[in-house]
């Protein structure tokens, strides 16, 4: 006899592997489309973003707990690569500018030789919230060197 618990796993299993199978049987393509795919290359991948050289600047915006907080942003391109940042503190409260004094000092350090395309900083030298401002400056200065 067959226990609740072993008829449970069962059915989960059973339902899994048909749900598997229909994934598989639904997106697969006839013969003759994936000749025809094989042929003709997708747009993404013939075309990737180019990015154009030159020094771009931008300001970000995060919100802190003494309030809302801007830092500023300027970063030098070339080939896509980051060959120099600068950020300029823009804190208003004390405590801010103490965190984006810090993250200035070491974000060099993280960011100089990445590419542009898909750069995030996560943190720096102890910075709290100030990479939130820096990634949405990267965002804005990544849309405007796009070529």
């Amino acid at each position: 006899m067959r226990t609740p618990r072993r008829t449970t796993i069962a059915l989960v299993s059973g339902v899994s592997a048909l749900a598997a199978l229909a994934a598989c049987s639904s997106g697969a393509a006839s013969p003759d489309t994936a000749d025809e795919a094989a042929e003709q290359p997708s747009e993404a991948a013939t075309e990737e973003p180019g990015f154009a050289d030159g020094t771009y600047t931008a300001s970000g915006s995060y919100e802190s707990p003494a309030g809302p907080e801007t830092v500023g942003v300027s970063i030098t391109l070339a080939d896509g690569l980051v060959t120099a940042v600068e950020v300029t503190p823009e804190a208003t409260n004390p405590a801010s500018q103490k965190f984006q004094n810090q993250f200035a000092s070491g974000v060099a350090d993280v960011v100089v030789g990445q590419p542009i395309e898909g750069l995030t900083v996560d943190a720096v030298s102890g910075s709290s919230l100030t990479p939130e401002g820096f990634n949405a400056a990267l965002v804005e200065i990544a849309a405007d060197a796009q070529a």
